[in-house]
């Protein structure tokens, strides 16, 4: 075999083991392009973009809302589609306080005895093309009625390390940016003394975008 051969042979083996590995790489990368969280610093409102997600029509869960990026992202009544960390630096621009009252043993409390979460009073509502806003209360069914109380609970530091993902919560929570103060932690799981899933008959279908609007309480 001439030079001329094996250094033909050479480059396109090469060649073809870059593209192998280019390939690999990309199949082994997830990217999760973050959607545009809306400001209103006259209204004291956010609009968080998500989508529904229909398992949990059937399916009990903690969470009304987890960013999909987070190990946490297929577990919510809505996938979120805005890193929790810009939500919780947005909530901070209309003027919301965090409580951070809340640790992790917090967490292992009895049967609904544990904690409630502080912070900045919130109210929450859905909306999506063709309907009108809708208190998140409405969407939300419930083994127990209750008056919701959500909460600007902070856990920044917590968000950046654990990477749930979790925007907000259905009772008090160590972790998401929003939870309910009307549940101690403890409520949920693993003691179950409320279960909630998504209302399908309030909530649009299985995949559909929606716009979660989050505004600050007025005291």
């Amino acid at each position: 075999m001439n030079l001329k051969k094996v250094l033909v042979r050479i480059t396109a083996a090469l060649a073809l083991t870059t593209i192998g590995a280019g390939f690999v790489q990309s199949q082994s990368t997830t990217v999760h392009a973050d959607q545009k969280i809306v400001v209103n610093k006259s209204k004291k409102q956010l609009e968080y973009p998500a989508v529904v997600n229909g398992t949990y029509f059937t399916q009990p869960t903690r969470h009304l809302c987890v960013y999909k990026g987070g190990s946490n992202g297929d577990k919510a009544i809505l996938r979120g589609e805005a890193s929790e960390i810009t939500f919780y630096n947005d909530l901070k621009k209309i003027g919301a306080k965090p409580g951070n009252n809340l640790r992790p043993a917090d967490m292992k409390a009895a049967k609904g005895q544990g904690k409630r979460v502080a912070g900045s009073k919130l109210n929450l509502y859905i909306k999506w093309k063709g309907h009108k806003a809708v208190a998140a209360q409405k969407c939300i069914k419930s083994t127990k009625k209750y008056t919701p109380d959500f909460r600007f609970g902070g856990n920044l530091g917590r968000a950046q390390t654990m990477n749930t993902g979790c925007v907000a919560c259905l009772d008090s929570c160590a972790t998401g940016i929003v939870s309910d103060h009307a549940w101690p932690t403890g409520s949920t799981e693993p003691n179950n003394v409320v279960k909630f899933y998504g209302n399908q008959k309030v909530l649009p279908k299985d995949g559909t975008h929606v716009t979660l609007i989050v505004k600050l309480a007025h005291k």
